[in-house]
Protein backbone atom coordinates (compact mmCIF):
# COMPACT_ATOMS: atom_id res chain seq x y z
CA UNK A 1 0.00 0.00 0.00
CA UNK A 2 1.28 3.19 -1.04
CA UNK A 3 2.43 5.68 1.87
CA UNK A 4 0.67 9.07 2.31
CA UNK A 5 3.22 11.62 0.43
CA UNK A 6 5.66 13.81 2.30
CA UNK A 7 7.86 15.88 1.93
CA UNK A 8 10.67 18.34 3.45
CA UNK A 9 8.92 21.22 2.42
CA UNK A 10 5.32 21.50 4.06
CA UNK A 11 2.83 21.17 1.14
CA UNK A 12 -0.01 21.92 2.78
CA UNK A 13 1.06 25.42 4.13
CA UNK A 14 2.02 25.71 0.06
CA UNK A 15 -1.10 25.42 -0.45
CA UNK A 16 -2.67 27.08 2.21
CA UNK A 17 -0.53 30.12 1.06
CA UNK A 18 -2.23 29.61 -3.00
CA UNK A 19 -5.58 29.52 -1.75
CA UNK A 20 -4.86 32.95 0.64
CA UNK A 21 -3.08 34.64 -2.75
CA UNK A 22 -6.14 33.50 -5.20
CA UNK A 23 -8.74 34.51 -2.07
CA UNK A 24 -6.79 38.58 -2.36
CA UNK A 25 -7.03 38.72 -5.78
CA UNK A 26 -10.43 37.68 -6.15
CA UNK A 27 -10.81 41.16 -3.34
CA UNK A 28 -9.50 43.21 -5.42
CA UNK A 29 -11.06 42.19 -8.52
CA UNK A 30 -14.27 42.17 -6.73
CA UNK A 31 -13.58 45.60 -5.33
CA UNK A 32 -12.93 46.80 -8.53
CA UNK A 33 -16.06 45.43 -10.30
CA UNK A 34 -18.24 46.85 -7.68
CA UNK A 35 -17.28 49.71 -8.15
CA UNK A 36 -16.46 49.91 -11.76
CA UNK A 37 -12.92 50.88 -12.69
CA UNK A 38 -9.80 49.37 -13.13
CA UNK A 39 -7.06 48.95 -10.57
CA UNK A 40 -5.72 51.64 -8.82
CA UNK A 41 -1.27 51.59 -8.46
CA UNK A 42 -1.37 50.65 -5.12
CA UNK A 43 -3.42 47.65 -6.53
CA UNK A 44 -1.81 46.96 -9.44
CA UNK A 45 1.51 46.59 -7.36
CA UNK A 46 0.01 44.44 -4.62
CA UNK A 47 -1.20 41.85 -7.90
CA UNK A 48 1.97 42.07 -9.34
CA UNK A 49 3.71 40.58 -5.81
CA UNK A 50 0.65 38.21 -5.34
CA UNK A 51 1.09 36.55 -8.91
CA UNK A 52 5.39 36.08 -8.54
CA UNK A 53 4.54 35.15 -5.02
CA UNK A 54 1.75 32.56 -6.16
CA UNK A 55 4.21 31.23 -9.30
CA UNK A 56 7.07 30.39 -6.14
CA UNK A 57 4.49 28.86 -4.25
CA UNK A 58 3.05 26.94 -7.49
CA UNK A 59 6.69 25.12 -8.19
CA UNK A 60 7.13 24.44 -4.63
CA UNK A 61 4.21 22.55 -4.73
CA UNK A 62 5.15 21.05 -8.02
CA UNK A 63 8.83 20.36 -6.74
CA UNK A 64 7.34 18.20 -3.29
CA UNK A 65 5.26 16.57 -5.29
CA UNK A 66 7.61 15.32 -8.02
CA UNK A 67 7.69 11.95 -5.91
CA UNK A 68 4.74 11.13 -6.45
CA UNK A 69 5.05 10.46 -10.25
CA UNK A 70 7.08 7.47 -9.81
CA UNK A 71 3.76 5.74 -8.01
CA UNK A 72 1.11 4.42 -10.46
CA UNK A 73 -2.45 6.56 -10.40
CA UNK A 74 -3.99 3.19 -9.53
CA UNK A 75 -2.11 3.24 -6.32
CA UNK A 76 -2.72 6.81 -5.24
CA UNK A 77 -6.19 6.65 -6.01
CA UNK A 78 -6.46 3.72 -3.76
CA UNK A 79 -4.37 5.05 -0.75
CA UNK A 80 -6.70 7.89 -1.31
CA UNK A 81 -9.88 5.94 -0.98
CA UNK A 82 -8.53 4.59 1.83
CA UNK A 83 -7.48 7.48 3.42
CA UNK A 84 -10.92 8.98 3.25
CA UNK A 85 -12.68 6.07 4.03
CA UNK A 86 -10.77 5.51 7.21
CA UNK A 87 -11.26 9.96 8.02
CA UNK A 88 -15.25 9.42 7.71
CA UNK A 89 -15.19 6.19 10.20
CA UNK A 90 -13.16 8.05 12.50
CA UNK A 91 -15.34 11.21 12.46
CA UNK A 92 -12.77 13.32 10.66
CA UNK A 93 -13.13 15.54 8.36
CA UNK A 94 -11.25 15.32 4.42
CA UNK A 95 -10.59 17.79 1.85
CA UNK A 96 -9.95 16.91 -1.77
CA UNK A 97 -8.53 19.61 -3.02
CA UNK A 98 -8.05 20.62 -6.84
CA UNK A 99 -5.15 23.37 -7.56
CA UNK A 100 -3.84 24.17 -10.71
CA UNK A 101 -2.63 20.77 -12.57
CA UNK A 102 -2.40 19.21 -9.04
CA UNK A 103 -5.85 17.50 -7.17
CA UNK A 104 -4.63 16.47 -3.28
CA UNK A 105 -6.34 14.81 -0.66
CA UNK A 106 -5.46 15.90 2.31
CA UNK A 107 -5.08 14.27 5.70
CA UNK A 108 -6.70 16.74 8.42
CA UNK A 109 -5.17 14.74 11.46
CA UNK A 110 -1.65 13.97 10.27
CA UNK A 111 -1.05 17.04 7.66
CA UNK A 112 -0.16 15.18 4.93
CA UNK A 113 -0.85 14.83 1.01
CA UNK A 114 -1.39 12.16 -1.42
CA UNK A 115 -1.47 13.87 -5.09
CA UNK A 116 -3.83 12.60 -7.12
CA UNK A 117 -5.03 12.45 -11.18
CA UNK A 118 -6.68 15.58 -11.53
CA UNK A 119 -8.77 13.80 -14.26
CA UNK A 120 -10.19 11.34 -11.91
CA UNK A 121 -12.49 14.79 -10.90
CA UNK A 122 -12.27 16.94 -14.28
CA UNK A 123 -13.28 13.91 -16.73
CA UNK A 124 -16.48 12.75 -15.49
CA UNK A 125 -17.02 16.66 -15.39
CA UNK A 126 -16.23 18.09 -19.09
CA UNK A 127 -17.51 14.59 -20.61
CA UNK A 128 -21.27 15.93 -22.16
CA UNK A 129 -20.43 19.36 -21.47
CA UNK A 130 -21.13 21.91 -24.08
CA UNK A 131 -16.94 22.54 -23.98
CA UNK A 132 -16.51 18.90 -24.40
CA UNK A 133 -18.92 18.61 -27.54
CA UNK A 134 -17.29 21.79 -29.97
CA UNK A 135 -13.58 20.76 -28.53
CA UNK A 136 -12.74 23.20 -26.32
CA UNK A 137 -11.11 23.05 -23.23
CA UNK A 138 -12.63 24.12 -19.79
CA UNK A 139 -9.82 25.92 -17.66
CA UNK A 140 -9.40 25.29 -14.46
CA UNK A 141 -7.16 27.26 -11.59
CA UNK A 142 -7.70 30.85 -13.10
CA UNK A 143 -7.11 33.79 -10.97
CA UNK A 144 -9.58 36.50 -10.04
CA UNK A 145 -8.30 38.73 -12.71
CA UNK A 146 -7.88 36.26 -15.57
CA UNK A 147 -9.04 37.98 -18.59
CA UNK A 148 -10.04 35.59 -22.19
CA UNK A 149 -7.98 35.08 -24.47
CA UNK A 150 -9.69 36.75 -27.54
CA UNK A 151 -10.57 35.32 -31.21
CA UNK A 152 -10.82 37.73 -33.80
CA UNK A 153 -10.93 40.66 -31.78
CA UNK A 154 -9.49 43.34 -33.99
CA UNK A 155 -9.02 43.69 -38.04
CA UNK A 156 -6.24 45.77 -38.91
CA UNK A 157 -7.02 48.54 -41.36
CA UNK A 158 -5.77 50.66 -43.89
CA UNK A 159 -5.91 54.38 -42.92
CA UNK A 160 -4.41 57.60 -44.54
CA UNK A 161 -2.21 59.86 -42.89
CA UNK A 162 -4.38 61.08 -39.40
CA UNK A 163 -7.25 59.39 -40.18
CA UNK A 164 -8.76 57.80 -36.85
CA UNK A 165 -8.42 53.92 -36.86
CA UNK A 166 -12.53 52.31 -35.39
CA UNK A 167 -12.95 50.35 -32.57
CA UNK A 168 -12.29 47.18 -32.16
CA UNK A 169 -15.01 45.11 -32.54
CA UNK A 170 -14.59 43.48 -28.75
CA UNK A 171 -14.03 45.95 -25.53
CA UNK A 172 -11.59 44.82 -22.81
CA UNK A 173 -14.04 45.63 -20.40
CA UNK A 174 -16.28 43.12 -21.71
CA UNK A 175 -13.54 40.28 -21.79
CA UNK A 176 -12.89 40.35 -17.79
CA UNK A 177 -14.45 37.42 -16.03
CA UNK A 178 -16.20 38.07 -12.62
CA UNK A 179 -16.58 34.92 -11.09
CA UNK A 180 -19.57 33.67 -8.39
CA UNK A 181 -19.48 31.33 -5.89
CA UNK A 182 -21.10 27.75 -6.77
CA UNK A 183 -22.19 25.04 -4.44
CA UNK A 184 -23.28 21.15 -4.01
CA UNK A 185 -23.87 19.49 -1.18
CA UNK A 186 -25.02 15.44 -0.82
CA UNK A 187 -26.10 13.92 2.13
CA UNK A 188 -25.80 9.77 2.52
CA UNK A 189 -26.11 7.76 5.28
CA UNK A 190 -23.18 6.23 7.43
CA UNK A 191 -25.10 3.09 6.51
CA UNK A 192 -24.79 3.43 3.11
CA UNK A 193 -21.05 4.00 2.91
CA UNK A 194 -20.22 1.23 5.23
CA UNK A 195 -22.86 -1.69 3.29
CA UNK A 196 -22.32 -0.42 -0.25
CA UNK A 197 -18.63 -0.93 -1.53
CA UNK A 198 -17.62 1.95 -4.06
CA UNK A 199 -20.62 3.95 -2.48
CA UNK A 200 -17.75 6.99 -1.26
CA UNK A 201 -15.27 6.88 -4.52
CA UNK A 202 -18.72 7.37 -6.53
CA UNK A 203 -19.85 10.33 -4.80
CA UNK A 204 -16.72 11.88 -5.26
CA UNK A 205 -15.43 10.79 -8.84
CA UNK A 206 -18.95 10.45 -10.87
CA UNK A 207 -22.09 11.94 -8.40
CA UNK A 208 -20.79 15.36 -7.52
CA UNK A 209 -19.11 16.49 -10.90
CA UNK A 210 -22.15 15.62 -12.80
CA UNK A 211 -24.09 17.39 -10.46
CA UNK A 212 -21.82 20.26 -11.00
CA UNK A 213 -22.15 19.95 -14.76
CA UNK A 214 -25.75 20.15 -14.65
CA UNK A 215 -25.24 23.03 -12.43
CA UNK A 216 -23.62 25.02 -15.14
CA UNK A 217 -25.64 23.59 -17.81
CA UNK A 218 -28.25 25.33 -16.10
CA UNK A 219 -26.04 28.40 -16.18
CA UNK A 220 -25.06 28.70 -19.91
CA UNK A 221 -27.72 27.57 -21.36
CA UNK A 222 -31.10 29.34 -19.35
CA UNK A 223 -32.90 31.90 -20.65
CA UNK A 224 -33.62 33.82 -17.33
CA UNK A 225 -30.82 34.05 -14.97
CA UNK A 226 -30.15 31.06 -12.96
CA UNK A 227 -30.42 30.96 -9.67
CA UNK A 228 -30.54 34.99 -9.39
CA UNK A 229 -27.09 35.46 -10.53
CA UNK A 230 -25.02 37.92 -10.87
CA UNK A 231 -22.33 37.51 -13.28
CA UNK A 232 -23.32 33.63 -14.49
CA UNK A 233 -25.18 34.44 -17.36
CA UNK A 234 -25.55 32.50 -20.82
CA UNK A 235 -25.80 33.93 -24.34
CA UNK A 236 -29.73 32.76 -24.25
CA UNK A 237 -30.95 35.18 -21.30
CA UNK A 238 -30.26 38.00 -23.92
CA UNK A 239 -31.76 36.77 -26.71
CA UNK A 240 -34.98 35.55 -24.63
CA UNK A 241 -36.87 38.20 -25.53
CA UNK A 242 -36.38 38.38 -29.55
CA UNK A 243 -36.03 35.04 -30.13
CA UNK A 244 -37.00 33.80 -33.91
CA UNK A 245 -40.39 32.28 -34.27
CA UNK A 246 -40.03 28.40 -35.44
CA UNK A 247 -42.38 26.33 -36.35
CA UNK A 248 -43.80 23.69 -34.13
CA UNK A 249 -41.58 21.20 -35.73
CA UNK A 250 -38.92 23.20 -37.65
CA UNK A 251 -38.17 23.14 -40.87
CA UNK A 252 -34.78 22.70 -42.61
CA UNK A 253 -34.78 26.42 -44.21
CA UNK A 254 -35.51 28.03 -41.23
CA UNK A 255 -32.92 26.59 -39.15
CA UNK A 256 -30.22 26.61 -41.53
CA UNK A 257 -31.17 29.71 -43.35
CA UNK A 258 -32.95 31.47 -40.43
CA UNK A 259 -30.74 30.79 -37.94
CA UNK A 260 -27.22 29.00 -39.14
CA UNK A 261 -26.34 31.62 -41.92
CA UNK A 262 -27.81 34.59 -39.59
CA UNK A 263 -24.71 33.80 -37.41
CA UNK A 264 -22.09 33.13 -39.99
CA UNK A 265 -23.18 36.41 -42.13
CA UNK A 266 -21.85 38.60 -38.76
CA UNK A 267 -18.79 37.75 -39.57
CA UNK A 268 -18.21 34.70 -37.15
CA UNK A 269 -16.13 31.76 -38.99
CA UNK A 270 -18.14 29.10 -36.98
CA UNK A 271 -15.63 26.56 -36.03
CA UNK A 272 -17.20 25.95 -32.79
CA UNK A 273 -20.79 26.04 -33.91
CA UNK A 274 -23.34 23.81 -32.21
CA UNK A 275 -27.12 23.44 -31.66
CA UNK A 276 -28.74 22.78 -28.04
CA UNK A 277 -31.76 21.99 -28.04
CA UNK A 278 -34.00 19.28 -25.95
CA UNK A 279 -33.25 15.37 -26.73
CA UNK A 280 -37.32 15.05 -27.36
CA UNK A 281 -36.78 18.15 -30.21
CA UNK A 282 -33.64 15.71 -31.52
CA UNK A 283 -35.66 12.96 -31.42
CA UNK A 284 -38.74 14.81 -33.49
CA UNK A 285 -36.11 16.12 -35.89
CA UNK A 286 -34.39 13.17 -36.93
CA UNK A 287 -37.83 11.71 -38.38
CA UNK A 288 -38.03 14.73 -40.43
CA UNK A 289 -37.25 15.02 -43.79
CA UNK A 290 -34.95 17.56 -45.35
CA UNK A 291 -37.15 18.05 -47.79
CA UNK A 292 -40.70 16.58 -48.35
CA UNK A 293 -40.24 15.59 -51.94
CA UNK A 294 -38.13 12.99 -53.06
CA UNK A 295 -35.92 10.81 -50.96
CA UNK A 296 -36.06 10.37 -46.96
CA UNK A 297 -33.14 12.50 -45.34
CA UNK A 298 -33.80 13.38 -42.06
CA UNK A 299 -32.79 16.36 -40.97
CA UNK A 300 -30.75 15.50 -37.77
CA UNK A 301 -28.37 12.43 -38.19
CA UNK A 302 -25.80 10.95 -35.78
CA UNK A 303 -26.13 14.09 -33.82
CA UNK A 304 -25.70 16.41 -36.95
CA UNK A 305 -28.12 19.09 -38.19
CA UNK A 306 -27.02 21.48 -40.79
CA UNK A 307 -23.83 19.86 -40.76
CA UNK A 308 -23.04 21.18 -37.10
CA UNK A 309 -23.20 19.00 -34.00
CA UNK A 310 -26.51 19.13 -31.88
CA UNK A 311 -26.15 19.56 -28.02
CA UNK A 312 -28.94 17.89 -25.97
CA UNK A 313 -30.49 19.71 -22.91
CA UNK A 314 -33.94 19.77 -21.08
CA UNK A 315 -32.81 23.70 -19.88
CA UNK A 316 -33.87 24.31 -22.91
CA UNK A 317 -37.29 24.02 -22.35
CA UNK A 318 -39.12 25.79 -19.58
CA UNK A 319 -42.46 25.66 -18.33
CA UNK A 320 -43.91 28.47 -21.12
CA UNK A 321 -41.62 27.57 -24.16
CA UNK A 322 -38.88 25.32 -25.86
CA UNK A 323 -36.03 26.98 -27.69
CA UNK A 324 -33.08 25.58 -30.01
CA UNK A 325 -30.33 27.75 -30.11
CA UNK A 326 -26.81 27.64 -31.64
CA UNK A 327 -23.36 29.14 -31.14
CA UNK A 328 -20.08 29.62 -31.29
CA UNK A 329 -18.82 28.70 -28.16
CA UNK A 330 -15.44 30.02 -28.12
CA UNK A 331 -17.25 32.94 -27.43
CA UNK A 332 -18.66 31.94 -24.70
CA UNK A 333 -15.45 31.34 -22.61
CA UNK A 334 -16.05 29.94 -18.90
CA UNK A 335 -13.74 28.07 -15.99
CA UNK A 336 -13.11 27.08 -12.57
CA UNK A 337 -11.49 29.76 -10.58
CA UNK A 338 -8.91 29.46 -7.82
CA UNK A 339 -9.26 25.85 -6.15
CA UNK A 340 -12.51 23.36 -6.46
CA UNK A 341 -12.84 21.63 -3.13
CA UNK A 342 -14.51 18.76 -2.34
CA UNK A 343 -15.29 18.31 1.95
CA UNK A 344 -16.06 14.84 3.06
CA UNK A 345 -17.78 15.81 6.55
CA UNK A 346 -19.16 13.72 8.79
CA UNK A 347 -19.71 16.55 11.53
CA UNK A 348 -23.02 18.19 10.49
CA UNK A 349 -25.75 15.76 9.91
CA UNK A 350 -24.12 13.77 12.83
CA UNK A 351 -27.50 13.93 14.15
CA UNK A 352 -28.69 12.43 10.87
CA UNK A 353 -26.13 9.83 10.75
CA UNK A 354 -25.37 11.31 7.74
CA UNK A 355 -21.75 12.01 6.09
CA UNK A 356 -21.79 15.41 4.07
CA UNK A 357 -20.09 15.94 0.71
CA UNK A 358 -19.77 19.63 -0.35
CA UNK A 359 -18.17 21.32 -3.12
CA UNK A 360 -17.30 24.99 -3.24
CA UNK A 361 -15.92 26.79 -6.34
CA UNK A 362 -15.57 29.87 -8.35
CA UNK A 363 -16.95 29.78 -11.75
CA UNK A 364 -17.08 32.50 -14.36
CA UNK A 365 -18.16 33.06 -17.64
CA UNK A 366 -19.18 35.82 -20.29
CA UNK A 367 -20.45 36.40 -23.59
CA UNK A 368 -17.93 37.67 -26.05
CA UNK A 369 -19.55 38.59 -29.15
CA UNK A 370 -24.02 38.17 -29.02
CA UNK A 371 -24.09 38.01 -32.60
CA UNK A 372 -22.32 34.48 -32.40
CA UNK A 373 -25.57 33.21 -30.98
CA UNK A 374 -28.84 32.75 -31.90
CA UNK A 375 -32.19 31.68 -30.64
CA UNK A 376 -35.39 30.47 -31.83
CA UNK A 377 -39.02 29.41 -30.25
CA UNK A 378 -40.82 26.56 -30.80
CA UNK A 379 -44.52 27.35 -32.03
CA UNK A 380 -47.21 25.60 -31.00
CA UNK A 381 -49.03 22.94 -32.53
CA UNK A 382 -52.28 24.23 -34.08
CA UNK A 383 -55.44 22.37 -33.12
CA UNK A 384 -56.73 19.55 -36.34
CA UNK A 385 -59.50 20.08 -38.14
CA UNK A 386 -62.96 18.66 -36.83
CA UNK A 387 -63.13 15.77 -38.10
CA UNK A 388 -59.24 14.84 -38.42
Amino acid sequence: MTKVIKNKINVRAQMDRHQEICARIEEIADLCARENRTRNDAENEEYEALIREDQIVCMRMQAALAPAAEISADDRRREAERLMRDNYRAGRQTEIIFCRDLMMVADAAKGAIIPLNIQDIIRPFEEGFILDKVGLPMPTGLRGDFVWPVYEMAEAEIAGEGVELSDAKIPFSKMVAHPERIGIAIPATNQSLNQTDGLLEMIIREVMPRALRQLLNKVVFSTTKANNATHLVGPYVALAGNAKELSAVPTFQELNAGMKAAVLETGIDGEHLCWTMTKSMEAILEGTPVNEKGIFVPMVQNHMLCGLPVYTTHVMRTKDAEYIGLGDWRYQPMGLFGALRFIVDPYSKARKDCVDFVLNADYGTVTLRPEAFALGKIGKASAPAAGE
